[in-house]
């Protein structure tokens, strides 16, 4: 108790120490107008540099740091070979035009040219090679290894600056959404052993719209424009503080000493109640869903899959254990998926229809009162699996039960710490369960679904593993879209897993802050570089005698 009353002091002293000195330091330099009120002159102060929060990093490098706030900030002074838009669809960045070879072993890319890194010398194919075998050779000391596991190599023919081939072992993951990893440049760089020299105070070098104009790994990192940048150059400067706690940054919200705070605290909106702000809420990559043991001699037939899917009232689960902090998506994948819109309910909260399906599926022996028995005279019993360092996910829990006991089932809840959870999904022990997962931006999904994946749930469906093998495959956007739509189709008929909702974060914005805000689970400070500031000041009117 008394250690955390000391950080919390120590905290709160921080806080005013940098208010004070933010409104200290928004001086002349400023654009401003003048407006008389009431006898005082109130200037509309315009300044055009934005803060943000963040922690302190082991490392700015991304190739090798484990920190979310190096990965943010990776998206605004880095660019990759292509981009994710907001469904999720790749798109061009580094490169020019690109085409796989027949058997789709191979990847030809031809970048652009005249791209030019911080330092003024010219992006070319061996800066890519040279990141992306860097990768490699990193194995799981990268954050990025799943992205590069099935490169075999990386050539570039003698003479050629800006195209290059990527060969891959085998054709079943061979998409360019892998290839959004930050590009560092070879001249950086002497040698791979270098990557963990000088880890703390690493200055970045990219190609993106930021640079780095000072770093500070106790106080502050700066942003300026990146006036060589092949797009529209920013027109501001972003400041990183370092917080001890990220989290207390929201209290300066207030004052707009932080211009923006990503929260994705379920309890924000109380949180922010009354405060000078504005939220642009955005859905997140973090599914919450029901996961049911194909194994297990119900849930093998999938009417009654489809009957708990029924029972299960998904929009008092958000309003209750979520507190609305997510929408509801008839989709494991992410809602909006290559364009689509999958908000529509496909099992809407109906009880009749869920005894309906019931009556039907595999076990249809009843005891006296009712209650389905297996082929021994036993009950059957549904065991709903949760972890109990959750308390969304145990009201959840609470809720489902409620639900089934309405039904010719008995339910019973099974609360357990967060290692035996995960032991128990892995062996297989468990009726059903709920769950999350924070998916990463590539939304390969093979390891929950495919049943060459050894996945948990012992789901096996040949259509399934086909199309998600076909969604790896290098295929063009538009077919792309349409192969989802058809393996949608059959999830959403098959039920393995049942998507409850998708978390959404709050982008926190003081009300200074100027510009569109449109952040994305993938890139949450998305398009900065019009942001600026707006401060009132008043400046008393002096009163002659």
């Amino acid at each position: 108790m008394k250690n955390n009353l000391i950080l919390k002091s120590i905290i709160i002293t921080f806080i005013v120490v940098f208010v004070m000195a933010f409104l200290t330091g928004c001086d002349e330099d400023d654009e401003s107008t003048a407006i008389g009120t009431s006898g005082n002159d109130v200037r509309q102060v315009i300044e055009r540099t934005i803060y943000l929060p963040m922690e302190k990093v082991r490392t700015l490098n991304p190739m090798i740091s484990r920190d979310e706030d190096t990965y943010i900030i990776s998206k605004l002074i880095y660019d990759s070979l292509f981009v994710l838009d907001e469904y999720l669809m790749p798109q061009k960045s580094l490169v020019e035009s690109f085409s796989f070879s027949d058997d789709r072993m191979s990847l030809n890319l031809v970048l652009r040219q005249g791209i030019l890194w911080h330092d003024g010398r010219e992006l070319t194919a061996a800066d890519v090679r040279f990141s992306i075998e860097t990768y490699i050779s990193l194995g799981n000391n990268t954050i990025y290894a799943d992205y590069v596991a099935n490169i075999r190599s990386v050539t570039v023919d003698r003479g050629q600056t800006h195209t290059l081939t990527i060969a891959f072992r085998n054709a079943s993951n061979v998409g360019v959404e892998n290839l959004v990893f930050p590009i560092l440049p070879a001249h950086q760089f002497t040698r791979v052993a270098d990557m963990h020299r000088n880890i703390a105070n690493f200055r970045p070098i990219g190609t993106g719209p930021y640079m780095v104009y000072s770093y500070n790994n106790l106080l502050r990192l700066v942003l300026v424009p990146n006036e060589y940048y092949h797009g529209i150059v920013p027109r501001n400067n972003i400041e990183f503080i370092i917080f001890p706690d990220k989290s207390y940054a929201i209290n300066l919200i207030n004052v707009g000493s932080i211009s923006l705070f990503i929260s994705d605290d379920i309890n924000r909106e109380t949180v922010i109640h009354g405060m000078n702000a504005n939220v642009v809420n955005f859905v997140s990559n973090r599914a919450e869903f029901v996961a049911f043991n194909i194994r297990h001699e119900i849930f093998s037939d999938r009417r009654a899959r489809q009957a708990i899917a029924y029972a299960i009232d998904t929009r008092e689960i958000l309003e209750t254990a979520y507190l609305n902090s997510g929408i509801l998506s008839n989709t494991i994948y992410f809602p909006f998926f290559f364009g689509n819109d999958n908000s529509e309910e496909i099992f809407a909260h109906d009880l009749e229809m869920a005894q309906e399906l019931l009556r039907h599926v595999g076990i249809r022996n009843r005891d006296e009162e009712g209650y389905l028995v297996d082929r021994n005279r036993e009950r059957v019993s549904i065991g709903i699996l949760v972890n109990s360092d959750n308390p969304a996910r145990m009201k959840t829990a609470q809720l489902i039960k409620n639900s089934l006991d309405k039904l010719s089932l008995y339910s019973y809840i099974i609360y357990v710490e967060w290692d035996e959870y995960i032991s128990r999904i892995n062996s297989g022990d468990f009726d059903l369960y709920i769950g999350g997962y924070a998916f990463n931006e590539r939304y390969d999904l093979r390891d929950i679904l495919h049943s060459g994946h050894n996945n948990r749930i012992g789901f096996s469906n040949p259509d399934v593993d086909r199309l998600l093998d076909e969604l790896q495959s290098g295929i063009p956007n538009e077919r792309k879209a349409i192969v989802f739509q058809e393996l949608n189709a059959i999830l959403q008929e098959e039920v393995p897993i049942y998507c409850l909702l998708y978390k959404t974060f709050g982008a926190i914005a003081s009300v200074s802050l100027r510009g569109d805000v449109m952040p994305r689970f993938h890139n949450v400070f998305y398009n900065p570089g019009e942001w600026f500031n707006v401060y009132s000041l008043i400046t008393p009117a002096v009163v002659a005698e």
